[in-house]
């Protein structure tokens, strides 16, 4: 089910859709911040606390609900809370509140205003080049993940669509992932129309893209050797998958095994456990760092920088605050497309 980013941005437009409602249960709405197939996502505040918060409400796009019926949405849609609600996990995000507003169910989650689709660029063009990020940011992010997925699986659920826009990231740079609304426990079946499929392209493993009920804890790992990949080289591993270190010059063959693993389209070759793969990961990080250590242990000292006192300015720096919306901010701060420095 092809779904927009879940938050788009931290300047969310007041008025984004004609039909946002004042309020949604006591929640006052502030504006929208998604929507997808199941349902729409608003950025609204506590009416006690003034709190921001997100709130989810079942609001199905019309060919979803006439394939699946508004019956079984439902049904989906409550026991995604249900699962979020009785899973607590430093990297999974929590569900504060749930209510029915207008006969539609929802629920309240905190609100993150970033995500690892932002972190790297990724746009409604998923196969366009995205940000690469550094080796211990990659890392970092990707233990999260897999911590998060180890909980997951130990209580038999397949989320079935981890991606860069469900991975919420906090002020402290935190993991929280989120969006259940097409995970199944263990043995569940989907029970859904055989012509619609279940997660995002790119990112769906090949038997999950075949058969949705085929889906199991490898099809999650899939997905993230996919943004593991991604946040390495800057690009969605193809078919066949090229070795990451043909694009990342500090990694290795060590680098290529195990993404070769995790990315493997036959599920019984690929990581089986959120663990095994956490810990090979984690192994891959401290043979990176050592290697790091020795290289920078033989560099020269660099020279000292003169004082800015005695640099040449080259340019005016603005000494003025700058108001400016997402779209232009690129041009306005020197950045290309991606949002890199020019120079």
């Amino acid at each position: 089910i092809p779904a927009e980013p879940l938050f788009r941005s931290c300047a969310c437009a007041e008025n984004a859709d004609a039909d946002v409602m004042k309020k949604i249960g006591r929640y006052q709405v502030r504006g929208l911040l998604g929507k997808g197939g199941m349902g729409r996502v608003y950025k609204v505040s506590h009416p006690v606390i003034g709190r921001i918060m997100a709130l989810k409400r079942l609001e199905p796009t019309e060919p979803l609900e006439h394939l699946v019926g508004p019956a079984k949405l439902r049904s989906l849609f409550e026991d995604e809370i249900r699962r979020m609600a009785g899973i607590t996990h430093p990297n999974i995000l929590e569900i504060l509140d749930a209510g029915e507003d207008n006969h539609r169910p929802f629920y309240v989650m905190a609100y993150h205003c970033n995500n690892l689709g932002q972190e790297i660029g990724e746009t409604y063009r998923v196969e366009a080049p995205s940000r690469p990020l550094t080796v211990p940011m990659t890392v970092d992010y990707g233990l999260q993940i897999l911590d998060g997925l180890v909980r997951l699986h130990h209580a038999g659920i397949v989320h079935r669509d981890i991606k860069p826009f469900n991975i919420l990231l906090t002020a402290q740079d935190q993991v929280k992932i989120c969006d259940f609304g097409l995970s199944r426990l263990r043995g569940e079946a989907f029970k859904g129309p055989p012509s619609l499929k279940v997660g995002s392209p790119y990112y769906a493993a090949p038997e999950q893209e075949h058969d949705p009920d085929a889906a199991g804890f490898a099809a999650d790992l899939y997905a993230t050797g996919v943004m593991l990949y991604r946040m390495l080289s800057g690009r969605l591993p193809g078919d066949p998958c090229q070795p990451v270190s043909r694009w990342h010059p500090d990694l290795d063959a060590a680098w290529d095994a195990f993404l070769t693993r995790a990315l493997d389209r036959d599920p019984a070759r690929r990581y089986g456990r959120a663990t095994d793969m956490r810990e090979d990961l984690a192994a891959l990080q401290a043979r990176w760092q050592s290697r790091w250590e020795d290289t920078c242990r033989g560099l020269p000292e660099p020279p000292t920088q003169a004082p800015p006192e005695q640099m040449a300015a080259t340019e005016v720096i603005r000494a003025t605050p700058l108001k400016t919306r997402p779209r232009p901010k690129p041009s306005h701060f020197g950045l290309d497309a991606l949002w890199r420095p020019r120079r």
